[in-house]
């Protein structure tokens, strides 16, 4: 099942409109992943070539590195059942899909992976372990944002609006997705 969903992401990461100068922002978005415990990230040669698409991006580099790891301590900020949690991981999925959304087409996604892998290591285990219970539910959310934003706007709102786009391109979000879930599939 896990090979199945690599294949499927890098299929995807090949067809989408993220990686075509001019993409827009869609409605399409396929359903979140489950999750594993994990770090250490492989190269994935699919995400490589996605990458080869976009023209010439330099090599190793990650636009907006410290907004990608706040977007990450967002998903750290809460644990289940906590007063606040749903608020907290709209807020988590927003500063994701929105560092996707500014970011991802100009970064080279498997040093994205790598910055993410060194981020998880420098968390302790605990956190470590709540970062990837949160996945799920922060993955979730981001995509329901990038699928329809129009019906998450309540949620968005009660948490105060933490958004910065109209819209969202789909597949600028399933970059970050993949390079999230390489590290997952790696462990598992």
């Amino acid at each position: 099942m896990k090979q199945i969903w690599l294949m499927i992401c890098a299929a995807f990461l090949l067809l989408v409109a993220c990686t075509v100068p001019g993409a827009t922002p869609s409605a399409a978005s396929p359903a979140p992943p489950a999750a594993s415990a994990a770090p250490a990230p492989t190269p994935d040669p699919a995400s490589s070539q996605a990458q080869e698409t976009l023209g010439p991006l330099e090599p190793g580099v990650v636009q907006e590195p410290a907004a990608l790891l706040a977007a990450l301590d967002g998903c750290v900020s809460f644990g289940e059942g906590e007063a606040g949690s749903s608020l907290k991981s709209a807020i988590a999925a927003a500063g994701l899909v929105d560092w996707a959304e500014d970011n991802a087409r100009a970064s080279d996604i498997d040093a994205a992976g790598e910055l993410i892998r060194a981020w998880l290591e420098d968390l302790d285990p605990e956190r470590q372990s709540l970062f990837w219970a949160n996945w799920p539910v922060v993955d979730g959310r981001a995509s329901l944002m990038v699928e329809d934003l129009a019906g998450q706007l309540p949620l968005l709102e009660d948490a105060g609006s933490p958004q910065r786009h109209d819209a969202y391109t789909p597949a600028c979000y399933e970059r970050l997705r993949c390079a999230v879930e390489q590290i997952a599939e790696a462990d598992a």
